[in-house]
Order: C-alpha cells, then structure tokens, then sequence
C-alpha cells in the first residue's frame, strides 16, 4: 500500500492515435492527472469520446501513452503479474468465447487468474447467481442477450474476489433494472473494503454511488473532487407545494415568486429566498391552504457539467477522440 492509500495513480498521461497516413495524429489525452484512493467508489464521468476508455486501457496496460505513468497499489509497472491478479477489469464491449456457456467462460477466467478448479466453480455459482444469470449458467453465450453478455462480463470481473475493480461503462445496455442490480453490487463492494473506478456518462449514477468524481472532456481533466464540493451549497429556488385553497386561486395579491403552476390539485410555487417562502407560507395559510412539502433545490451534477464543458468551448489544441 502507498502512503496515503492510493491504489490507482495516474500523472500526466498523453496519447495520441494516427488517424491516417497523411493526417496528424489525433490526441486523446492531454495531461490527465487524478488518483484514487483505498475504498473509494470514483466515477470517471465523460460524453463519448472523452478519453475515458483510452484512460482506462491505459491502467490496465491494454495501450501505451505517449508520456506519463500509471501506478497500482504503489508499484510501478501494470503488468506485473501479482498486480494484475489483484484487478477485476470489465471492458466496455466484453468479448466472450460464445460456444462457451457461461459457467464455462467462468471456469476458463479462473484458471487464467490461477484459481483452484473447486473455488472457480464456487466462486462461478456466487457470481452467476449474484449478476442474475443463475438460469442461465448452462446456456450457450452465443444466445445471450445484450443485457446478458454485460452481466456475464461483471461476473468475470469480481470472480476473482479482487481488491480494484475497473469498469468501463458497466451500465451499458442494460435495462433499469439492469442498472439497478449493478448499482446495488457497486455499493456491495464499497461496503466489502475494495476500491472502485467505473467510467460512465450517465451522471445520476455518479451521484448515486460515488466519493468523488473526475470529470474528462476530449482529453482533459476538467475537475475533481465529491458531488457535494462540486455542486456546492448555493440554493437555486426554494420549491412549495400547496393543497388548492378552499376559496380556489391564489389572487394577485400574493408575494412574489419565480413560478407558479399547478399540478393536478396541487400549487406548486418556486421563490429565490426563505423569505419569500414564508410569505408564501402565510398569505395560503391564511387561505386555508396546507403546505405539503418545502425543497430547496441545488444545482445537479449534470448542471455543473454542462457549464464547465460551455467554459471549455472552443479551446484551442484540442482534439476529440
């Protein structure tokens, strides 16, 4: 273990591809620094050809930068086999032996991670009940669905019980319930000690589930740090939902507000300020109205994402990947 427990560390990395004989190369990385801590659940959160999954191969040793290192547990060199055994990877697009059954490719990815052939099958029969594929263990993969193969694929990823577990757009078609299951395993294995970097550009998931998150756009780190710290504390409205009053509509006398609507029998009424909310509370109290909920509403990570990108906006040296 590192001093400050960093299991993943990642400095300066730069990579570029050739796109074409005649053309430049196209960069995809540019600088991208960022670490991961013992425990931690981090989401690697980008729009489609952000360099997420450059990044990720990267870590895993599946490509090579132009500069820069990559550290696991403290060592460098990621293909050193006694590290590698203490991974479980999920790509983005998981290839699958596809005359194999499940149980099959289960029992083959043991014994490349040097299991026991008793402990593969127990371990087999955990992960395909656990992923939800138990009735299907002895189904040809080639007849799985879409939803299935990505199930299959986290199953190969934990079968080997690893410390880090890297997943490159775990929740990648599959259906809510899909995302719901992965969801539940990644707080599963919060709990069980082991440390998480998944890569997604779904962001409720990242508020869902993560410590922190690093946000990546067309190769450059744009931030890092917890949803909380990024979002911050600033209230954008405060929202009252009122029962209709007796006497009907609120009149034109009322306070002022940002919004005012109504939903099914409801007033739904949106003001920038607890003052203003207490009037409101007063005039439709007075009116006979009951008051049924008071929110404060803060800006989503989606919000703080957007308006980062829109700062970024025609940089320039900056290639998309």
């Amino acid at each position: 273990m590192t001093p400050g427990g960093a299991i993943i560390e990642v400095e300066n990395l730069r990579k570029s591809y050739a796109t074409d004989f005649w053309k430049k190369r196209t960069r995809v990385l540019d600088d991208v620094s960022f670490s991961v801590g013992e425990n931690e659940v981090v989401g690697f959160l980008g729009a489609n050809g952000a360099g997420k999954t450059t990044t990720i191969k990267i870590i895993n040793r599946l490509a090579f930068p132009d500069s820069g290192t990559v550290r696991l547990f403290g060592e460098d060199g990621v293909a050193r086999f006694a590290s590698r055994r203490r991974i479980g990877f999920m790509p983005e697009q998981p290839y699958f032996y596809e005359y194999l059954t499940g149980m099959e490719f289960l029992g083959l990815c043991g014994r490349l991670n040097g299991m026991g052939g008793r402990e593969t099958r127990r371990r087999a029969v955990a992960m395909m009940e656990r992923v939800g594929l138990a009735a299907a263990g002895g189904m040809a993969i080639r007849k799985y669905s879409k939803g299935m193969m990505q199930r299959l694929g986290l199953a190969q990823a934990l079968l080997h019980d690893p410390e880090l577990v890297v997943l490159d757009e775990p929740m990648s078609g599959l259906d809510p319930m899909g995302r719901m299951d992965v969801r539940a395993i990644i707080s599963e294995l919060k709990s069980a000690g082991k440390t998480v970097f998944f890569s997604t550009h779904i962001i409720s998931d990242v508020e869902a589930l993560c410590d922190r998150v690093i946000l990546l756009d067309r190769g450059r780190k744009l931030a890092e740090g917890t949803v909380a710290g990024l979002v911050g504390n600033e209230v954008q409205f405060i929202e009252l939902v009122f029962s209709s009053p007796p006497g009907g509509e609120a009149g034109p006398d009322m306070p002022p507000c940002i919004r005012f609507s109504r939903a099914a029998d409801d007033l739904v009424v949106r003001v920038r300020n607890v003052d203003d909310a207490n009037l409101w509370i007063a005039k439709m109290g007075g009116r006979g109205s009951k008051l049924r909920s008071m929110t404060q509403v803060k800006p989503k990570l989606e919000e703080i994402y957007v308006e980062r990108l829109s700062g970024t906006a025609g940089g320039e040296g900056r290639d998309a990947s």
